[in-house]
């Protein structure tokens, strides 16, 4: 049984969001950097990221019970979420599941400094890698997401004093039996002698 420990109440003062390609490797510590592969997604929303894992499971009933005996787990998943507020390459390619291009004029010559981003009538779906980096003044955590995709998009809204912000949903694939991983160094997470 627990005892009462303020040092075991966390808060996320501090944290960011990362992307890589699926594969892309992934530190092992909580100290060392990312990988150059690894782009970090800028400012997000005062709401920080919200990380919700799920287990959807089902009662195996019988004749000689009232209560099930057993469950059996039908699905399962973690989602992130959270709104990006920069509208920037790495931002707009991750909540649009494309990329820019340079635009292109007549006789396909650059157009200096016009960039553009097709939105396709049948979008692929794209992976990515994902980690969250966030800790307080005695710790750092990464949650370490090695495949999943978008998921869902908030709508992007264009108004005169509010800034553009892409909010998503990132889901977890499959990765050889692994959702996702968290690495921690909070003293108080560690298991018992």
């Amino acid at each position: 049984m627990g005892s009462n420990n303020a040092g075991s109440i966390r808060f996320a003062p501090k944290g960011r969001i990362l992307v890589a390609p699926v594969g892309s490797a992934v530190p092992t510590d909580v100290t060392t950097p990312f990988g150059d592969k690894w782009k970090e997604l800028g400012y997000v929303s005062p709401d920080g990221c919200e990380l919700t894992p799920s287990v959807d499971s089902a009662p195996i009933e019988v004749w000689q019970s009232a209560t099930p005996v057993k469950y059996v787990v039908n699905a399962a998943a973690c989602s992130l979420k959270f709104t990006l507020l920069q509208f920037d390459a790495d931002g707009t390619a991750l909540y649009f599941g494309t990329t820019w291009q340079q635009a292109m004029g007549e006789n396909n010559t650059p157009i200096t400094g016009v960039y553009r981003l097709d939105l396709a009538s049948t979008p692929e779906l794209a992976e990515r890698a994902i980690a969250v980096e966030w800790g307080d003044a005695n710790s750092t955590s990464r949650l370490i997401i090695p495949r999943g995709m978008i998921s869902e998009r908030e709508g992007l809204k264009l108004t005169r004093t509010n800034a553009q912000s892409l909010g998503v949903t990132y889901e977890a694939l499959d990765s050889a039996g692994v959702l996702g991983y968290i690495l921690s160094n909070a003293a108080s997470i560690a298991p018992a002698a």
